[in-house]
């Protein structure tokens, strides 16, 4: 639990798959449960109940580091810059992500226009030592590399977030629904990795606070 005058630790879930309950979503919940054991205020965004439009590649944010689309992203934008953490759930279809987390993942393009071509700060400089991330996420191959390229696309949206990858948590051959509820270990795996990233995070909150 939180301590002393420490900040409220912010987490933020994001439930990507588009089937209600699946996997992802599954162990989504239970990475939140831990967190909240561990002291956590929780937010939780289900991309499919969002309004989010496809990015257009227009090129106005390398401009003004803003997105002129008036969808849901802006809510989402004021989430993920200023959540203490970051729990991404989301399946993988052809290797790589699906498309409606792709979609909210491209939108923050203005984020990285900011951060990268115009200088600018994008997270708050006084937690910014401590934003952390996990990513959950299943495929129904047979083979690992199917979470290659979702790694990829995952690594640049915790970078662009100025979040440092905390873990991963990957099972593959789990392509039916309610799969995860059969597997011996991953839904207790994924509240430990939610109780363990809020446990992190309040650490490196601390580890400051006691320097100042």
């Amino acid at each position: 639990m939180p301590t002393g005058d420490l900040p409220m630790v912010r987490i933020l879930g994001i439930a990507g798959s588009p089937r209600q309950n699946g996997n992802t979503s599954l162990m989504l919940d239970e990475a939140l449960k831990g967190a909240r054991a561990a002291g956590a205020t929780i937010n939780k965004i289900v991309v499919c109940n969002r309004d989010i439009n496809p990015c257009l590649a227009c090129g106005d944010c390398a401009k003004t580091g803003e997105c002129w689309q008036e969808d849901g992203m802006e809510k989402i934008y004021n989430l993920t810059l200023s959540s203490h953490g970051i729990i991404l759930a989301a399946p993988i279809y052809f290797n790589s992500l699906n498309a409606q987390t792709k979609a909210l993942i491209d939108r923050h393009q203005c984020i990285w226009a900011r951060k990268y071509l115009l200088g600018e700060e994008v997270t708050d400089p006084a937690i910014r030592h401590a934003r952390r991330g996990l990513f959950l996420s299943a495929a129904g191959a047979d083979d690992p590399r199917a979470f290659d390229g979702a790694l990829k696309v995952v690594d640049m949206f915790f970078d662009v977030l100025d979040i440092i990858y905390y873990e991963r948590l990957l099972f593959f051959r789990m392509g039916e629904k309610g799969a995860v509820k059969n597997h011996p270990t991953a839904l207790r795996d994924a509240y430990s990795a939610g109780e363990h990233l809020v446990l992190e995070i309040s650490r490196s909150l601390g580890e400051v606070r006691e320097t100042v």
